[in-house]
């Protein structure tokens, strides 16, 4: 290993330029954009559980015993069952498209990646969350103290659950669909924008540029105004004599040399 391998890279402008852009502030910046998507998106899906549990419709139930305590919807054929979950996407597309937008007219279109990532977490953060105040929201820590200390025939209302686990996804997909869908329009837009200019083939910057060897003589023209004695044929060296003897016009040609 030789001495110069051991030497460090020297402190010039360009390792101060790498330094200075590896640590610049813009990463901070956008670090605390996405940390304010995530905590924006979380108190959106605090709010969306509470919207959620304020127009989902809830199964009426009826007491039956206290021993053990039963009760039975009044109508087993209800679409209450499913409408919760019909509105939790529905809350959730529009929730998640909204934090989207939002996200990307502050955070991503200036400060880039790490604003996207937090759209995603929030994104997730708010879905669990939505589910969790929903369901906590509509009386879901009280009902089977109600449930147990009720007479028969009671009327019972049961809080508002997500049948489908599946649901939490629409959160991201809206939310990344929007922001990614904004910054793919703005791109191709923008390339639409720029100039169309000649483009220019691999090397034909250097063609016509270099040495080349002169045209071949043209078989019909004579030494005339090149040194010759005036309307003479071109005289060709003939590689089949000796002595360097040669002939008129080109070889095969027909004519007859002089030695």
């Amino acid at each position: 290993m030789t001495e110069h391998s051991m030497r460090p890279p020297p402190a010039g402008p360009a390792s101060r330029r790498a330094v200075d852009t590896r640590f610049s502030p813009q990463w901070g910046r956008a670090l605390l954009a996405a940390v304010l998507v995530v905590a924006g998106s979380a108190v959106a899906g605090v709010a969306a559980g509470l919207v959620w549990a304020a127009v989902a419709p809830r199964v009426q139930y009826q007491m039956y015993t206290l021993n053990p305590p039963t009760a039975y919807a009044t109508n087993p054929e209800t679409s209450s069952f499913i409408a919760a979950d019909g509105w939790y996407c529905f809350i959730a597309l529009a929730g998640g498209a909204l934090l989207g937008l939002l996200a990307y007219l502050f955070a991503i279109r200036r400060y880039g990646p790490l604003p996207m990532a937090g759209v995603i977490l929030g994104s997730i953060a708010a879905a669990y969350a939505a589910e969790w105040l929903g369901h906590q929201a509509s009386g879901g820590p009280g009902f089977n103290h109600l449930l147990a200390t009720s007479r028969p025939g009671t009327y019972l209302y049961a809080p508002i659950s997500l049948g489908s686990p599946g649901a939490l996804a629409f959160w991201p997909l809206a939310a990344a669909a929007m922001a990614g869908g904004i910054e793919l329009v703005a791109v191709m837009r923008s390339r639409r924008q720029e100039p169309s200019g000649p483009v220019t083939m691999p090397g034909m910057d250097s063609f016509m540029t270099g040495p080349y060897p002169p045209a071949p003589p043209d078989w019909g023209e004579t030494d005339a105004g090149q040194g010759g004695d005036g309307g003479h044929p071109v005289r060709w060296p003939d590689p089949g004599r000796p002595g360097g003897s040669s002939q008129a016009g080109p070889p095969g040609s027909g004519y007859s040399g002089s030695g």
